[in-house]
């Protein structure tokens, strides 16, 4: 797979989780975080099992090992992110969370030597101004427990890109992505049991929430995990990264279209969202695609159009 074709895989991930407010809305409110994603994964995990029972005898301890081990660190992503979230207002949370497009590179400095090269620190650049642009900064609106809880999700989604990279390299994806949902299912059945004992029995399931359930576990999870798998073992982490801090802008896009999922246009859309957006987008532009090969193509182009 080429770097343009991982992209692009990588790059659909992000679009299925951007997407995903659209039937996150239709949520009932008695369903909790927990049972939202114990349900959800165990749809996906369940699906997943159905397509692909034949290729479970390829399955091995290493391939359940590293599986396991990236669904405990997604899961204390999501974990850290809810306690942040609840504590932060949303553009502080959304502020920690992007500092991920920091810590990645860290990481493979210390972990593997490898510096990114000077268009992915130019990329980060205008990307962090985006994000800094469109939700504002000031001290005041971060309080030391929600952005501990902030970075800590932000430091061990770094860590899942990083390792997710190593793994992907040689595991089987699907078995890698299938063990990842297992794993979080089983640990989010726990904490939901904990939470609200026997409510997965009184919840009441109804046509729109089988519905919506279905189709988040189907595309935010069955599909995008898989996806994900096979786009991490050729793209470069801090490809990935970028790649991913453009979901705001499908988020603001989808919000001009689709207002009524995302609390409406007028409370989502401004000068300077729209400034933030634009940063991230040419920070996005700048890191992935390669500006030299495309002026070379267009020139020749050109001068086979004038012969």
């Amino acid at each position: 797979m080429k770097k343009h074709e991982s992209n692009l895989v990588v790059l659909s991930v992000m679009l299925c989780w951007a997407s995903a407010y659209v039937f996150i809305k239709g949520l009932p409110q008695e369903l909790s975080d927990f049972g939202y994603l114990a349900l959800m994964n165990g749809i996906a995990a369940v699906i997943l099992a159905v397509i692909f029972a034949r290729r479970f005898r390829y399955l091995n301890k290493s391939n359940i090992k590293h599986g396991v081990l990236l669904g405990l660190l997604m899961m204390l992503v999501l974990l850290f992110e809810k306690e942040g979230v609840d504590r932060l207002t949303a553009s502080s949370a959304s502020i920690l969370t992007s500092l991920d497009i920091l810590i990645v590179p860290t990481l493979m400095l210390v972990f593997y030597r490898r510096r990114p090269p000077k268009k992915q620190v130019v990329a980060i650049a205008f990307i962090l101004a985006g994000v800094i642009s469109t939700n504002g900064l000031s001290l005041k609106d971060f309080p030391i427990v929600g952005t501990l809880f902030m970075l800590g999700d932000c430091v061990c989604m770094s860590l899942y890109t990083v390792v997710a990279n190593k793994y992907c390299k040689k595991d089987d994806a699907i078995l890698l992505a299938v063990n990842q949902i297992v794993t979080m299912a089983i640990a989010a059945m726990i904490l939901w049991t904990v939470e609200e004992p026997g409510m997965i029995f009184r919840l009441n399931y109804t046509p729109a929430l089988a519905s919506s359930l279905f189709v988040l576990a189907l595309f935010t999870k069955a599909y995008a995990y898989i996806m994900l798998m096979f786009g991490q073992a050729y793209a470069d982490p801090v490809d990935v990264v970028i790649i991913f801090a453009l979901e705001p802008v499908v988020t603001m896009i989808l919000a001009v279209f689709i207002p009524s999922a995302f609390g409406g246009v007028e409370e989502n859309f401004s000068i300077t969202t729209l400034l933030g957006a634009i940063l991230i987008a040419i920070g996005a532009v700048i890191g992935e695609v390669d500006i030299k090969r495309f002026i070379r193509r267009f020139r020749g182009g050109v001068e086979c159009a004038k012969t």
